[in-house]
């Protein structure tokens, strides 16, 4: 698997797409582009599966794992535009992930800003 990002004003968006490598090196190169998107200051992370054919390797464990790191830390992570094959597959792998998916990218924004406007004033501010 390939993972572009893209730095947008309000979000970190990785791009996920179907590759040839190995499953651990698509392992490595999602672990790696959460891991920087994470750091990033951003207080939602996009991921658009709309090039995503199939999961690779340990991805929905690696997704669900950062998704309750995030959510700790007071960061969205919001999967969009996947297949349904796609979304089954993860689903099926973790359920803690069907929360985390959302239709398209306008719909990750949409979430990302009523899960912001509803955290307490004090969390707001250390954002």
């Amino acid at each position: 698997m390939e993972v572009y990002r893209e730095i947008l004003p309000e979000s970190y968006l990785l791009i996920l797409v179907d590759d040839v490598a190995p499953a651990t090196d698509a392992d490595q190169a999602l672990l790696h582009a959460l891991s920087r998107a994470s750091r990033s200051g951003k207080v939602s992370i996009w991921v658009d599966c709309s090039y995503l054919q199939h999961v690779p390797g340990h991805a929905a464990e690696l997704l669900a794992r950062f998704g309750r790191k995030m959510n700790r830390k007071g960061i969205s992570l919001v999967l969009c535009h996947l297949s349904e094959a796609v979304r089954r597959e993860l689903v099926a792998q973790d359920p803690a992930l069907a929360p985390l998916i959302v239709p398209t990218l306008l719909d990750a924004q949409q979430y990302c800003r009523q899960r912001i406007n509803s955290l307490p004033q004090d969390r707001k501010m250390a954002g």
